[in-house]
């Protein structure tokens, strides 16, 4: 297994353990990251941001692996995002109140890694498939 693999690997674990301090140890003090609906930040403050946002809103979420792929310092990480809408999703500009629906969103991370660190993390999803899920929207015919 490659170093960036495992590196990957860990900040799932991390993440799916909702430890918050672990979450931000994998990542540079001075990583970027981006995400759908113009989140996106350089820092701990921006990583933190995004981290509280999605385990806030959904505090029973986990992320199932699919697959990883992983050349020299970039990993790509095929995968599901699971939880229950129990509080605010507070996107900046455009919170979402609660609405209690469970969620199963695929998505894809592309992360670059130095130093067994992440310094870049770009995160890919269909936003109109969260928000038919989350009743929001209704679902194509």
């Amino acid at each position: 297994m490659s170093e960036t693999r495992d590196l990957v690997t860990h900040y799932i674990d991390v993440w799916n353990d909702h430890d918050k301090t672990g979450w931000g140890d994998a990542f540079s003090t001075d990583a970027e990251m981006a995400a759908p609906g113009g989140l996106a930040g350089i820092g701990s403050e921006a990583i933190g941001m995004f981290y509280d946002l999605w385990q806030d809103a959904f505090p029973d979420n986990q992320v199932r692996i699919m697959d990883i792929v992983a050349d020299g310092s970039t990993g790509v990480l095929q995968a599901v995002f699971e939880g229950t809408h129990t509080a605010t999703l507070d996107v900046p500009g455009q919170p979402i109140p609660v609405t209690g629906k469970r969620v199963s969103i695929p998505f894809v991370n592309v992360v670059r890694l130095a130093d067994d660190k992440i310094t870049a993390f770009r995160l890919y999803f269909d936003r109109a498939e969260l928000m038919e899920q989350l009743g929001l929207v209704p679902a194509p015919a």
